[in-house]
């Protein structure tokens, strides 16, 4: 049991030195996750969009506020982390596999540097999970409570859990007393409630985050993004089939299938957790859709309680040993970028440069931090448009932690400026009767540029572009930095 202990200690130790010293902060959302924290911290110097969690931003403020470094949001998750490894040992009835398997797992070492809501979801969910078992076992209506708030609170912090929560309520309340089901829904409303509050206060729809996002999933999937080279709507189940066996699927296949997942459907296991092994297998099918390595971790957990259970001893020891290597094969890319820059950044550009790998002692967020100093000396209290992509502006407002600069505003907010236009997206649907039917019903949405935008455009005449001019007419090169180059209006 010592031994044990020792090796816990020694590798949640070695993960947290590794995330804390590594530079990488993660990749999908990032920006978005860090510039609301900043921007409810009152050190944003740009407007948010706020997409994907708001409550995970702000909670996440006053330590901005006192700490004004993003390290402090890693040490935040690193933690969420740890105690997502103890309750694993804790819930699985201090099983010891269970916790070297799951302080060994690829997902976990992938996961400690990054900056994102996913972890704190998923510790919620792990314990609404539990709940809901000792529900099953005690029928105790209490436990159904505890369920629910903390699985809507798990919501809270990340939107993706209106999708699971589908496939929960299908799995663990089939053919269930219905005033149970009501009770549970309650009370995931219940623990939602911080979510519909701020967003009351803020958008005045408390339902705004959970609407804007889940219509915002169903039109991508079906007409595409507004970012270019997004679309997932495709023309035929052959493509379908075909863009799923990517880069990212395979990497996201080596980490989150276990070698022996198998032994989650014999028989006697199967039949004995029928419910949760479905509830899982949906879960992991549904991702196939959108590989996303960071999604494994929000069920894993409850992967790994189970998956314990059904090793034998042989198997078990096999299983460690894949996931180490695995895990070590994770981590370089993270120990690379403590001192150097790479185009390697995480597993999945590792494999899909692989034989490109670029390294460089030059960093290039330290580069434009520099640049941005710089900037600010010579361009006292100024607004600068930011291009050429459409959210490089989140990049620089991340980056800078001055007061000098007033304002970092998006291309795409200024292109809309430029042309009269507020619209990002629109979309009517229509169905027309096939008889002489005198009404006819319709139905539209959109995404448009906030009216509540007091940026005056008409008085901006500086541009930044990232390791290019600014792409705009009538703007003119007339510096460039070691990263940035600046133009201005003629």
């Amino acid at each position: 049991m010592h031994k044990l202990i020792k090796l816990t200690i020694i590798l949640v130790f070695l993960l947290a030195v590794i995330s804390l010293l590594t530079q990488y902060h993660g990749s999908t959302d990032i920006t978005e996750y860090k510039g609301v924290a900043k921007f409810f911290a009152g050190s944003y110097n740009a407007k948010i969009r706020a997409s994907h969690s708001i409550v995970y931003g702000l909670i996440h403020a006053p330590l901005l506020i006192i700490f004004p470094n993003f390290l402090v949001m890693k040490i935040a998750n690193i933690l969420c982390m740890i105690l997502i490894i103890l309750s694993v040992y804790y819930i699985s009835g201090k099983n010891k596999r269970a916790l070297l398997l799951m302080v060994v797992s690829p997902i976990v070492w992938y996961m400690g540097p990054w900056i994102a809501p996913v972890q704190f979801s998923s510790l919620l969910f792990l314990w609404g999970f539990f709940f809901i078992k000792k529900f099953e076992k005690d029928s105790k209506k209490s436990y159904l409570i505890y369920s629910g708030v903390l699985i809507g609170l798990s919501w809270a912090f990340w939107n993706t859990v209106i999708f699971v929560l589908f496939f929960f309520l299908i799995c663990f309340f089939y053919n269930k007393n219905i005033n149970h089901f009501v009770i549970f829904l309650f009370s995931v409303i219940l623990g939602l409630s911080p979510l519909l509050i701020l967003d009351q206060i803020f958008y005045g729809f408390m339902f705004y985050s959970s609407t804007k996002f889940f219509f915002g999933v169903i039109t991508t999937i079906f007409y595409g993004s507004i970012y270019l080279g997004q679309d997932m709507m495709l023309n035929s189940i052959f493509k379908y089939i075909t863009s799923i066996f990517t880069i990212p699927f395979f990497t996201y296949i080596l980490i989150a299938l276990p070698f022996f997942a198998y032994t989650l459907f014999s028989k006697k296991f199967f039949k004995k957790n029928k419910r949760t092994i479905i509830f899982l297998t949906l879960f992991f099918l549904f991702l196939l859709n959108n590989p996303q390595i960071r999604y494994i971790l929000f069920l894993w957990p409850i992967l790994i309680i189970h998956l314990s259970k059904s090793l034998n001893k042989k198997q078990f020891e096999i299983q460690f040993i894949i996931f180490a290597i695995i895990s070590l094969l994770v981590i370089n890319p993270y120990i690379i970028q403590i001192k150097y820059t790479t185009n390697a950044k995480e597993l999945t550009s590792l494999f899909s440069n692989f034989g490109e790998w670029k390294i460089s002692a030059l960093h290039q967020e330290q580069m434009i931090h520099q640049d941005l100093e710089e900037l600010s000396k010579e361009f006292p209290n100024s607004t600068f448009i930011v291009g050429n992509n459409l959210d490089d502006y989140t990049c620089l407002a991340n980056i800078y932690w001055g007061y000098e600069i007033k304002e970092f505003v998006s291309i795409q907010d200024y292109n809309l400026f430029l042309k009269n236009d507020s619209s990002l997206f629109y979309k009517k649907i229509k169905f027309t009767p096939k008889i002489q039917d005198r009404r006819q019903v319709w139905i539209a949405g959109g995404l448009d540029k906030s009216e509540n935008d007091n940026t005056d455009y008409n008085s901006i005449n500086l541009g930044i572009g990232i390791n290019e001019p600014i792409n705009l007419t009538n703007f003119t090169l007339v510096k460039n930095y070691s990263i940035l180059y600046l133009s201005k209006k003629t």
